[in-house]
């Protein structure tokens, strides 16, 4: 059927096949609202209220029944799931599901070089980090996953996106704000630059949060000791969890990646708008150096990367955060 200057109608399909990080959903079109259906699929977040400027597949066009294939989801999580399709004259979204993701079962390979060794540091919150000696430089081998500032101070958990975009103070939050303890353990939270510049500190005692210069450091002293990877960002890699890359030396021929032990993962980032994204494909680390009022800047990798990017953000993004021994 259909109808005459509408958004269409659509109705959601159940979720199934539920992983740790993928599902099968779908949906159908009933009308077309009186113009031609340009975009169908479905479209998830956190909240309760998925909408196509969060995460969203995209399966053909016109009326009828779809299958999507969702994907890069996190354990222990609760998702919103709506099918949506898109006309001239708008976007019409189904019944909204929800779903919770398995927790991560523990069997995940180690991500360190079992063939170096490391030592360990506490946060204020009890964490243990893996620490590696790369040249003169001692680095977490891990990204920081506290919740307090040093002096004890909470530092707030902020899930709503439109809460995370307008902040001007330190945040925190975990990757699509799971709640399973052991992907948090692995990956480590995301953190606004607010948090990074705070005065009561996020790096343990005695360490502190690499500058722009000590991420210099350590790119000049890898590139003349690449050990076993053959490039830079392969250097600071780790063998698990990357996307494939079919480019000469990238992170994402993984099994040569992760020679100095920094064990870098594809966390992913939150943007300043506070959408979740990249995650498997890139990870992004704050610096301690500002840029302006309103960006800093920040290292990254990619799953196609040789080296370490370096940029400015929005001083809102939600990057991962690497220390430094003082």
């Amino acid at each position: 059927t259909t109808g005459t200057g509408l958004p269409p109608t659509v109705s959601t399909q159940q979720l199934s096949a539920v992983t740790q990080t993928t599902a099968t959903g779908g949906g159908t079109v009933i009308s077309d609202g009186g113009a031609t259906i340009t975009a169908r699929g479905v479209c998830w977040a956190t909240t309760p209220y998925p909408t196509i400027k969060s995460n969203f597949t995209t399966d053909n066009t016109g009326t009828g029944s779809f299958v999507s294939s969702l994907t890069n989801l996190f354990p222990a999580t609760t998702f919103y799931v709506s099918a949506y399709a898109t006309n001239a004259n708008g976007t019409g979204y189904g019944t909204v599901y929800q779903v919770t993701t398995p927790p991560d079962n523990g069997s995940t390979n180690n991500i360190l070089n079992p063939d170096l060794t490391y030592g360990t540091v506490l946060d204020i919150d009890g964490n243990t980090y893996q620490t590696i000696i790369i040249g003169t430089q001692t680095w977490m081998a891990e990204n920081l996953s506290v919740t307090k500032y040093r002096n004890g101070d909470a530092i707030p958990n902020v899930t709503y996106n439109s809460q995370w975009n307008t902040l001007k103070t330190g945040a925190q939050c975990s990757y699509r704000n799971t709640s399973d303890s052991s992907s948090i353990a692995k990956f480590g939270r995301l953190y606004n630059f607010y948090a990074v510049a705070d005065s009561r500190n996020l790096a343990p005692a005695g360490w502190h949060i690499a500058s722009d210069a000590e991420w210099t450091t350590l790119m000049s002293y890898l590139a003349v000791n690449l050990g076993t990877s053959t490039s830079v960002a392969q250097a600071l890699a780790a063998q698990t969890d990357w996307a494939e890359s079919s480019i000469l030396k990238a992170v994402g021929n993984a099994s040569l990646n992760n020679s100095s032990g920094f064990s870098s993962l594809p966390i992913g980032i939150r943007g300043d708008y506070g959408v979740f994204d990249y995650v498997k494909d890139y990870c992004g680390w704050w610096t301690s150096n500002v840029n302006n009022n309103t960006t800093a800047w920040f290292r990254s990798l990619s799953y196609y990367s040789i080296t370490t990017g370096k940029n400015i953000y929005s001083k809102q993004y939600g990057l991962s955060v690497r220390c430094v021994k003082n």
